[in-house]
């Protein structure tokens, strides 16, 4: 069976909404389709009922999150993945009607972009990518993405999400590891520490330059008066320190890194032993700090390994501009939370269809396509042509390849079951 007739029969059988025919097309119009509104989704599937779509979102209370827990379970277990990368990043949705957008607020954007004001008034998007390896192709799914309030701590959110994982792991008895690739405004001591300590996961991460690192203080053999060192030497390397050459296939193209790497103690981690490297890319005169928890790993796996986090910067452009999540107006952040969590489900068919349909792909754009050959890289697949060539295979799908021998008007004992899961805003359940 393809991967993305499971997820379907996934979120058909666990929506519990009485036409469920109504809602395979709803599906199949967001696999074909470019339809950011809901208005628009609905106008394809069937003008004569956009109020019972519209009430699909806004009054059917169905667990998303729960939703997203079995779809992401069942592709690691049908794929046999052992480790994952989970890459930790925010983003903002830019928004200009301030009454009615859930959580939206006036914020600072560290993007700084040249056109657009340093102040900006839009929705923070707190996301975990996962990032999978599947084959000899690694590819990044939307794996939770949480809308936060004004004001909200959002490391304390990353840590309970954090939390949910490893609750989701252990229940499921997943025998899987767990990396965190985060930038350096997640480099928080808290945030790394108790994702080593408590949850299990190893953690490479951007850090500010200008954090203390120390060397590891020597064991005197002779006994002195006071309390033995707990910091050696502060270590702040310049240009001529890094003394390290290797050039690495990394963000899509042949970089020369100069680095440095040491087994050292940061404060910041409350005297943690990690491993560090400062390194500079193309003889640039800018010095970056990495750490990693996993002081094993060596210089170049490290730096590899770290260069995967920039695939989450791709999904947000996937998400936000080709399939247009930014174009999603609800009037309630639950509706609004169905609603994505229904368009992610439909990005990661897409996605996983790429790998599973390569071939059919591949040839589709060759004949249709020819522009998208690049000259050096070949054919290179994205979500948006796994879209324009599996038209067909998605515009065929049947409601009785899901439910075979019941019509669908003598479906019954479908009704409105409550929420099964738990809400983003106010705490974590998870399904059974």
């Amino acid at each position: 069976m393809h991967i993305h007739i499971r997820i379907i029969e996934i979120i058909l059988r666990s929506i519990q909404y009485k036409n469920k025919e109504l809602l395979l097309n709803l599906i199949k119009a967001e696999l074909i389709s470019r339809s950011g509104y809901l208005t628009e989704l609905a106008m394809l599937v069937n003008p004569k009922k956009y109020h019972s779509i519209h009430k699909l979102f806004s009054r059917v209370k169905f667990d998303y999150v729960g939703i997203q827990i079995e779809i992401i379970v069942m592709i690691l277990l049908f794929f046999k993945i052992k480790k994952v990368s989970v890459s930790i990043d925010d983003s903002i949705v830019y928004r200009s009607r301030k009454k009615k957008v859930p959580h939206g607020h006036k914020q600072f954007d560290h993007a700084q972009k040249a056109n657009r004001s340093s102040f900006v008034f839009g929705q923070k998007w707190l996301a975990f990518g996962l990032i999978i390896k599947i084959g000899k192709v690694s590819i990044t799914l939307p794996l939770f993405i949480y809308l936060v309030k004004p004001k909200k701590n959002l490391i304390s959110m990353t840590i309970v999400i954090q939390k949910m994982i490893r609750d989701v792991i252990t229940k499921r008895g997943l025998q899987i590891e767990v990396e965190m690739l985060t930038d350096s405004w997640f480099a928080r001591g808290r945030l790394i520490l108790r994702a080593k300590h408590r949850y299990n996961f190893s953690t490479i991460s951007m850090a500010r330059k200008d954090l203390v690192i120390c060397e590891i203080p020597k064991i005197s053999k002779q006994k002195k008066v006071g309390r033995p060192k707990k910091y050696g030497a502060r270590i702040k390397p310049n240009l001529e320190d890094l003394t390290s050459e290797t050039t690495l296939c990394i963000y899509g193209k042949e970089v020369k890194i100069k680095y440095k790497e040491a087994v050292v103690k940061a404060r910041f981690l409350k005297g943690e032993v990690v491993k560090v490297l400062w390194l500079t890319f193309d003889d640039s005169q800018s010095i970056r700090l990495l750490i990693a928890t996993d002081i094993e790993l060596s210089a170049e796996e490290i730096i590899r390994r770290y260069s995967k986090r920039w695939d989450i910067e791709s999904m947000f452009n996937e998400l936000k501009n080709r399939f247009r999540f930014k174009d999603i107006m609800m009037h309630t952040s639950q509706s609004y939370y169905r609603f994505l969590y229904f368009k992610i489900w439909c990005f990661i068919i897409i996605k996983l269809s790429s790998i599973q349909f390569e071939k059919k792909i591949m040839d589709y754009i060759e004949d249709f396509l020819p522009w998208r050959i690049h000259y050096k890289k070949g054919i290179i697949i994205t979500a948006g042509s796994t879209k324009l060539a599996l038209q067909g295979v998605f515009s065929t799908l049947h409601i009785r390849s899901f439910f075979p021998k019941v019509t669908i008007n003598r479906l019954k004992n479908f009704g409105d079951d409550g929420n099964l899961g738990f809400d983003l805003d106010t705490g974590c359940k998870i399904m059974g």
